[in-house]
């Protein structure tokens, strides 16, 4: 729970974020109660870099399990950004412990172009887009789902991107509200069909020019009137 609350601070952070490189990195440690060290960091650096210069650092203090290349890529898809590691001109200082293998500027050329990194981003979101339309799945149900048809996902992204379509200010499938049933799975607002209900009003007894059926007994009471 702490860390998916973590990392949508952290994706709430880039899409917002207009801080100096230091400063954006400061805020990641922040985020891992780890004390800052930014002396790796530089001016030039991009927030692609600053977020794996500080991923080494976490990875080197065992704050962070994951490999840092697909941890700083799942946040940038979360955050809807693209993700492209600029080379940086000059050695970076990484602090003792921590092996990295240093980035050269002729490396920077074989990388994959943003375009490239478009086309991959939320591949699973006309599949999750699918099941909102049913509206037969729950939050889990739809994480695991996903996971069954693209195994090689970050589960947690996939566990907050289903949480964030159910926030409009955080969703990314904009002017489609999605709401939780009853029983707890999720449905596309416009596809819930509304019910007729018909509601019986126990005091009614029929309308007041309803003529009562007249009866044999009715007959003859007339008649006896009739002959007095």
């Amino acid at each position: 729970m702490r860390n998916r609350l973590r990392q949508r601070a952290i994706v709430s952070l880039l899409k917002t974020n207009d801080s100096p490189p230091k400063i954006l990195a400061s805020q990641l440690f922040f985020l891992f109660d780890v004390e800052p060290h930014i002396d790796s960091i530089t001016d030039n650096m991009t927030v692609e870099n600053v977020l794996m210069v500080v991923g080494n650092i976490l990875q080197s203090k065992q704050r962070l399990q994951e490999d840092v290349t697909a941890w700083a890529r799942n946040l940038f898809e979360a955050a809807e950004l693209p993700f492209e590691i600029n080379s940086i001109p000059g050695s970076i200082d990484i602090p003792p412990g921590l092996s990295v293998v240093s980035s050269q500027p002729a490396t920077s050329k074989t990388l994959p172009s943003v375009p490239q990194k478009r086309r991959t981003r939320r591949i699973y979101l006309d599949l999750a887009i699918q099941y909102l339309e049913k509206g037969s799945y729950t939050h889990r149900e739809l994480v695991e789902s996903i996971m069954k048809q693209f195994p090689n996902l970050n589960q947690e992204t996939v566990s907050t991107f289903v949480s964030d379509v159910q926030n409009p200010r955080y969703s990314p499938i904009k002017d489609r509200k999605v709401l939780k049933q009853a029983d707890g799975t999720l449905i596309f607002e416009d596809k819930i069909k509304p019910m007729l209900t018909v509601i019986e009003n126990p005091n009614f007894a029929g309308t007041e020019n309803e003529a009562e059926p007249v009866t044999d007994i009715d007959k003859q009471v007339s008649s006896s009137r009739g002959d007095v």
